[in-house]
Protein backbone atom coordinates (compact mmCIF):
# COMPACT_ATOMS: atom_id res chain seq x y z
CA UNK A 1 0.00 0.00 0.00
CA UNK A 2 2.67 2.17 0.32
CA UNK A 3 2.48 5.04 -2.11
CA UNK A 4 5.27 8.23 -2.79
CA UNK A 5 4.43 11.42 -1.39
CA UNK A 6 4.47 14.09 -4.52
CA UNK A 7 5.12 17.89 -3.88
CA UNK A 8 2.49 18.19 -6.59
CA UNK A 9 -0.32 16.29 -4.46
CA UNK A 10 -1.24 18.99 -1.88
CA UNK A 11 -1.17 22.69 -1.43
CA UNK A 12 1.90 23.50 0.89
CA UNK A 13 0.62 25.28 3.81
CA UNK A 14 4.05 25.26 6.24
CA UNK A 15 2.75 27.27 9.04
CA UNK A 16 -1.32 27.15 8.23
CA UNK A 17 -2.63 28.53 11.67
CA UNK A 18 -3.79 32.21 11.77
CA UNK A 19 -4.86 32.61 15.52
CA UNK A 20 -3.06 30.32 17.98
CA UNK A 21 -4.18 30.03 21.75
CA UNK A 22 -0.78 28.84 23.42
CA UNK A 23 -1.65 27.48 27.36
CA UNK A 24 0.84 27.67 29.74
CA UNK A 25 0.47 26.34 33.33
CA UNK A 26 3.99 26.07 34.39
CA UNK A 27 5.00 22.65 34.04
CA UNK A 28 5.75 23.03 30.30
CA UNK A 29 9.25 23.63 28.70
CA UNK A 30 8.74 26.78 27.12
CA UNK A 31 11.88 26.80 24.63
CA UNK A 32 10.26 23.90 22.88
CA UNK A 33 6.17 25.53 23.23
CA UNK A 34 7.65 28.60 21.73
CA UNK A 35 9.37 26.67 18.82
CA UNK A 36 6.13 25.33 18.34
CA UNK A 37 4.58 28.47 18.16
CA UNK A 38 7.19 29.94 15.67
CA UNK A 39 6.80 27.04 13.50
CA UNK A 40 3.03 26.68 13.27
CA UNK A 41 1.69 30.32 13.47
CA UNK A 42 1.58 31.80 9.56
CA UNK A 43 2.88 35.05 8.94
CA UNK A 44 0.90 37.98 10.51
CA UNK A 45 -0.56 35.65 12.82
CA UNK A 46 -2.40 37.08 16.11
CA UNK A 47 -0.65 34.97 19.23
CA UNK A 48 -2.12 34.85 22.58
CA UNK A 49 -0.24 33.56 25.71
CA UNK A 50 -2.20 32.54 28.45
CA UNK A 51 -1.63 31.62 31.77
CA UNK A 52 -3.31 29.33 33.63
CA UNK A 53 -1.60 28.38 37.14
CA UNK A 54 -2.28 24.54 38.50
CA UNK A 55 -5.32 24.42 41.72
CA UNK A 56 -3.30 25.12 45.00
CA UNK A 57 -3.00 21.46 47.13
CA UNK A 58 -2.43 23.04 50.18
CA UNK A 59 -5.40 22.40 52.77
CA UNK A 60 -4.74 25.36 55.41
CA UNK A 61 -6.51 28.58 53.42
CA UNK A 62 -4.10 30.91 53.85
CA UNK A 63 -0.93 28.12 52.51
CA UNK A 64 -3.10 27.79 49.75
CA UNK A 65 -3.45 31.79 49.01
CA UNK A 66 -0.01 32.31 49.37
CA UNK A 67 0.57 29.49 46.60
CA UNK A 68 -1.54 30.82 44.30
CA UNK A 69 -0.31 33.88 44.33
CA UNK A 70 3.19 32.57 44.15
CA UNK A 71 2.18 30.75 41.00
CA UNK A 72 0.94 33.73 39.61
CA UNK A 73 3.77 35.87 39.89
CA UNK A 74 5.57 33.00 38.29
CA UNK A 75 3.42 32.76 35.22
CA UNK A 76 3.15 36.41 34.68
CA UNK A 77 6.89 36.55 34.33
CA UNK A 78 7.32 33.33 32.22
CA UNK A 79 4.44 35.49 29.86
CA UNK A 80 6.10 38.49 29.90
CA UNK A 81 9.40 36.87 28.92
CA UNK A 82 7.78 34.61 26.03
CA UNK A 83 6.23 37.57 24.68
CA UNK A 84 9.38 39.28 24.42
CA UNK A 85 11.46 36.21 22.86
CA UNK A 86 8.27 35.89 20.17
CA UNK A 87 8.92 39.20 19.18
CA UNK A 88 12.85 38.84 18.52
CA UNK A 89 10.93 36.05 15.81
CA UNK A 90 9.16 39.11 14.08
CA UNK A 91 6.03 36.95 15.84
CA UNK A 92 3.63 40.02 18.22
CA UNK A 93 1.39 38.36 21.01
CA UNK A 94 -0.19 39.59 23.84
CA UNK A 95 -0.80 38.07 27.32
CA UNK A 96 -3.75 36.57 29.53
CA UNK A 97 -3.85 35.45 33.37
CA UNK A 98 -6.98 33.20 33.45
CA UNK A 99 -8.56 32.71 36.87
CA UNK A 100 -10.27 29.20 37.44
CA UNK A 101 -11.23 27.51 40.70
CA UNK A 102 -9.64 24.27 41.81
CA UNK A 103 -12.66 22.86 40.33
CA UNK A 104 -11.11 20.41 36.84
CA UNK A 105 -14.64 20.92 34.94
CA UNK A 106 -14.63 25.00 35.93
CA UNK A 107 -10.91 25.27 34.62
CA UNK A 108 -11.79 23.64 31.53
CA UNK A 109 -14.82 25.35 31.00
CA UNK A 110 -12.88 28.57 31.65
CA UNK A 111 -10.31 27.82 29.35
CA UNK A 112 -12.73 27.04 26.25
CA UNK A 113 -14.28 30.15 26.82
CA UNK A 114 -11.28 32.19 26.46
CA UNK A 115 -10.59 29.87 23.49
CA UNK A 116 -13.79 30.87 22.26
CA UNK A 117 -13.84 34.35 22.77
CA UNK A 118 -10.11 34.64 21.06
CA UNK A 119 -11.67 32.94 18.00
CA UNK A 120 -8.39 30.19 18.06
CA UNK A 121 -7.76 28.04 14.92
CA UNK A 122 -5.33 26.09 17.17
CA UNK A 123 -4.92 25.27 20.75
CA UNK A 124 -1.16 24.82 21.89
CA UNK A 125 -0.39 23.40 25.00
CA UNK A 126 -1.18 20.90 27.71
CA UNK A 127 -4.49 20.96 29.26
CA UNK A 128 -5.89 18.69 31.67
CA UNK A 129 -8.65 17.36 29.18
CA UNK A 130 -7.50 18.19 25.91
CA UNK A 131 -10.58 15.63 23.89
CA UNK A 132 -13.29 17.87 25.61
CA UNK A 133 -11.56 21.31 25.11
CA UNK A 134 -11.05 20.44 21.23
CA UNK A 135 -14.86 19.36 21.37
CA UNK A 136 -16.08 22.09 23.09
CA UNK A 137 -14.00 24.96 21.08
CA UNK A 138 -14.21 23.19 18.18
CA UNK A 139 -10.43 24.59 17.67
CA UNK A 140 -7.60 21.43 16.90
CA UNK A 141 -5.53 20.92 20.13
CA UNK A 142 -1.96 20.59 20.10
CA UNK A 143 -0.69 18.72 22.42
CA UNK A 144 2.56 19.19 24.10
CA UNK A 145 2.58 16.10 26.87
CA UNK A 146 5.31 17.33 29.37
CA UNK A 147 7.96 16.76 30.73
CA UNK A 148 8.79 13.83 28.32
CA UNK A 149 7.54 15.12 25.87
CA UNK A 150 9.35 14.53 22.25
CA UNK A 151 10.14 17.69 20.08
CA UNK A 152 7.88 18.78 17.28
CA UNK A 153 9.33 20.18 14.87
CA UNK A 154 7.64 22.33 12.21
CA UNK A 155 6.48 21.92 9.75
CA UNK A 156 6.92 17.58 10.94
CA UNK A 157 8.78 15.30 9.38
CA UNK A 158 6.57 12.07 9.62
CA UNK A 159 3.01 12.15 10.47
CA UNK A 160 1.06 9.18 11.78
CA UNK A 161 -2.41 9.85 12.01
CA UNK A 162 -4.94 6.76 13.38
CA UNK A 163 -8.42 5.96 12.20
CA UNK A 164 -11.39 4.27 12.02
CA UNK A 165 -12.90 4.96 8.56
CA UNK A 166 -14.95 7.45 10.63
CA UNK A 167 -16.39 10.53 9.68
CA UNK A 168 -14.22 12.00 12.45
CA UNK A 169 -10.88 10.04 10.87
CA UNK A 170 -11.43 11.76 7.98
CA UNK A 171 -11.26 15.39 9.31
CA UNK A 172 -7.65 14.04 10.94
CA UNK A 173 -6.60 12.65 7.57
CA UNK A 174 -7.46 16.18 5.63
CA UNK A 175 -6.05 18.35 8.54
CA UNK A 176 -2.79 16.51 8.47
CA UNK A 177 -2.48 16.97 4.32
CA UNK A 178 -3.01 20.84 5.27
CA UNK A 179 -0.52 20.93 7.99
CA UNK A 180 2.28 18.28 5.82
CA UNK A 181 5.06 20.41 3.75
CA UNK A 182 6.14 18.79 0.40
CA UNK A 183 8.18 15.89 0.91
CA UNK A 184 6.60 15.02 4.55
CA UNK A 185 6.27 11.25 4.89
CA UNK A 186 2.48 10.74 6.24
CA UNK A 187 1.14 7.68 7.39
CA UNK A 188 -2.47 6.36 8.19
CA UNK A 189 -2.75 3.67 10.56
CA UNK A 190 -6.35 1.98 10.08
CA UNK A 191 -8.16 -0.29 12.95
CA UNK A 192 -10.76 -2.42 11.70
CA UNK A 193 -11.69 -0.82 8.77
CA UNK A 194 -10.27 -1.34 4.98
CA UNK A 195 -8.06 2.04 3.62
CA UNK A 196 -9.98 1.32 0.20
CA UNK A 197 -13.38 2.18 1.81
CA UNK A 198 -12.04 4.79 4.00
CA UNK A 199 -11.03 6.70 0.84
CA UNK A 200 -7.35 6.49 1.95
CA UNK A 201 -5.02 9.00 0.23
CA UNK A 202 -2.92 7.66 -2.61
CA UNK A 203 -0.06 9.50 -1.29
CA UNK A 204 0.09 8.59 1.74
CA UNK A 205 1.38 5.42 3.52
CA UNK A 206 -1.26 3.14 5.05
CA UNK A 207 -1.01 0.39 7.74
CA UNK A 208 -3.81 -1.72 9.42
CA UNK A 209 -2.98 -2.20 13.02
CA UNK A 210 -4.42 -4.74 15.28
CA UNK A 211 -6.16 -3.77 18.30
CA UNK A 212 -8.54 -5.14 21.11
CA UNK A 213 -11.76 -4.19 20.70
CA UNK A 214 -11.56 -1.83 23.90
CA UNK A 215 -9.89 2.29 24.42
CA UNK A 216 -7.05 1.06 26.33
CA UNK A 217 -5.64 -1.26 23.76
CA UNK A 218 -6.75 0.39 21.20
CA UNK A 219 -4.48 3.41 22.13
CA UNK A 220 -1.71 1.35 23.78
CA UNK A 221 -1.40 0.21 19.46
CA UNK A 222 -1.94 3.70 17.97
CA UNK A 223 0.81 5.12 20.51
CA UNK A 224 3.36 2.04 19.83
CA UNK A 225 2.59 2.35 15.70
CA UNK A 226 3.40 5.90 15.36
CA UNK A 227 6.97 5.14 17.82
CA UNK A 228 7.90 2.62 15.59
CA UNK A 229 7.51 4.21 12.37
CA UNK A 230 9.58 6.81 13.80
CA UNK A 231 7.12 9.66 13.76
CA UNK A 232 7.25 13.33 14.65
CA UNK A 233 3.52 14.25 15.57
CA UNK A 234 0.82 12.20 16.18
CA UNK A 235 -2.90 13.38 14.60
CA UNK A 236 -5.95 11.71 15.92
CA UNK A 237 -9.85 12.57 14.77
CA UNK A 238 -12.19 13.18 17.76
CA UNK A 239 -16.01 14.24 18.88
CA UNK A 240 -14.44 15.50 21.57
CA UNK A 241 -15.25 12.79 24.22
CA UNK A 242 -19.54 13.51 24.33
CA UNK A 243 -21.75 10.64 24.02
CA UNK A 244 -21.78 9.34 20.88
CA UNK A 245 -18.18 10.57 20.28
CA UNK A 246 -16.14 7.52 20.94
CA UNK A 247 -14.35 5.36 18.34
CA UNK A 248 -15.69 2.24 17.34
CA UNK A 249 -13.70 0.22 20.61
CA UNK A 250 -13.90 3.01 23.68
CA UNK A 251 -12.68 5.92 24.30
CA UNK A 252 -9.49 6.37 22.28
CA UNK A 253 -8.63 9.95 21.49
CA UNK A 254 -8.46 10.44 25.33
CA UNK A 255 -6.74 7.08 26.32
CA UNK A 256 -4.01 8.09 23.64
CA UNK A 257 -3.93 11.56 25.29
CA UNK A 258 -3.12 10.02 28.61
CA UNK A 259 -0.24 7.94 27.65
CA UNK A 260 1.53 9.68 24.23
CA UNK A 261 4.92 10.66 24.44
CA UNK A 262 4.62 12.19 21.15
CA UNK A 263 3.31 15.24 19.74
CA UNK A 264 -0.59 14.71 20.05
CA UNK A 265 -2.99 16.90 17.45
CA UNK A 266 -6.06 16.71 17.97
CA UNK A 267 -8.96 16.90 15.42
CA UNK A 268 -12.33 17.84 15.96
CA UNK A 269 -15.21 16.63 14.13
CA UNK A 270 -16.23 20.15 13.86
CA UNK A 271 -12.92 21.65 13.44
CA UNK A 272 -13.47 25.13 11.00
CA UNK A 273 -9.75 24.57 9.77
CA UNK A 274 -10.68 20.58 8.35
CA UNK A 275 -13.83 21.88 6.71
CA UNK A 276 -11.92 24.10 4.23
CA UNK A 277 -9.90 21.32 2.56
Amino acid sequence: MKRAITAAARVQHVAPYSRLFVLFTGMERVAALLDCVAGWAERGAHVRLAGLAPAALEADADKRASQHFFNRITLDATLDASRELLALRGIEADCKFLGAGPDSAARTEALARAVRDWKADLIIGAPANPVALAGETECPVLLLPTPAARHCPAPPRRVFVASDGSAASACAVREAARLAAPGTAVRVGYLACDPAAAQHPEDFDAAILEAGHDGETTAHAIVQAALQWGADLLVLGTRGGHEGGRWRYGSVAADVAQRTVLPLLLVPLTSKTSMLT
